[in-house]
């Protein structure tokens, strides 16, 4: 009589193919739950990332007041077909570099010509993160990554984008100017009589290619505010956040703000003497 051996009757374990489809519909069902909570966590960390730059932007301004005694002007020498059409164009954002540790870089800026001439195109080409929303991904004609971009000229333009503007005001509300980022005007925290916890200073306005003036060195990054937030990209509050748009108030805080917000009282926090009362917009 043969004998075999007790683990030759074992045999090999073998998995089934309806075991193999059960376990590859677990794992599915694993990653499809876990995906959205990391894509989640991800946009968590580019918001915090976000608030973090207005935060450091928010410093900066309030080093330069320190100063000068008050904001940096909005836009320096507006650009205006027939009066000024060689205005030279320099933006808050430049002239804030210094606060931001990149006084370097604001040397390289030849303040006597206009901010696109080639003696300052390669200062204007500069990146800087800090100018830069980390979740913007929805990019206008002419916005490659961090740089804009002209190829409709005869010379080519490259220049750093920026993805925060200044608030000039509200539109249709008199008078006119009312917010805290103007032309050829500086505005002191003493002007902003609504509060500096209730005035908006900036606000996202990310992806902007060269027709809408997405640089950072470009005094045209400052606008009106008429309309709802993240319903229309240029001149207006504008992110890729879900659900809202990064704000900085003029006493350094910044916030997310609802795109929900209601329009009227979104521009009553873009003036600085409008005398509305808003008390629990933060």
């Amino acid at each position: 009589m043969r004998f075999r051996h007790p683990q030759c009757a074992l045999g090999r374990a073998a998995m089934s193919l309806v075991e193999l489809l059960v376990v590859i519909a677990v794992i599915g069902m694993m990653v499809a739950t876990l995906l959205p909570a990391v894509q989640a966590a991800r946009e968590a960390a580019r918001r915090a990332e976000c608030q973090n730059n207005l935060r450091q932007i928010g410093v900066a301004l309030h080093l330069f007041h320190d100063v000068r005694r008050c904001l940096p002007v909005g836009c320096t020498d507006k650009r205006v077909a027939k009066t000024n059409p060689n205005g030279r164009q320099f933006a808050w954002s430049a002239d804030i570099l210094p606060h931001l540790e990149e006084a370097s870089l604001w040397k390289q800026i030849d303040y006597s010509v206009p901010y696109d001439s080639a003696v300052n195109a390669t200062a204007a080409a500069t990146v800087l993160k800090v100018y830069l929303c980390p979740s913007t991904a929805r990019l206008a004609v002419g916005r490659a990554g961090a740089l804009v971009n002209d190829a409709t000229g005869t010379t080519p333009y490259v220049a750093a984008a920026i993805d925060y503007s200044g608030i000039y005001g509200a539109a249709q509300v008199s008078p006119a100017a009312n917010g805290v980022f103007l032309y050829d005007h500086a505005v002191k925290f003493t002007d902003i009589t609504d509060g500096t916890s209730f005035t908006l200073a900036l606000a996202e306005d990310a992806g902007r290619g060269w027709t809408m003036d997405g640089e950072w060195i470009n005094g045209e990054n400052i606008y009106d505010v008429s309309n709802l937030i993240n319903a229309q990209q240029n001149n207006e509050i504008w992110s890729d956040h879900p659900g809202g748009a990064m704000v900085l108030w003029c006493d350094g805080g910044s916030t997310l703000m609802s795109q929900t917000t209601d329009v009227t009282v979104l521009k009553s926090i873009c003036t600085r003497a409008g005398g509305e009362m808003i008390s629990d917009i933060r």
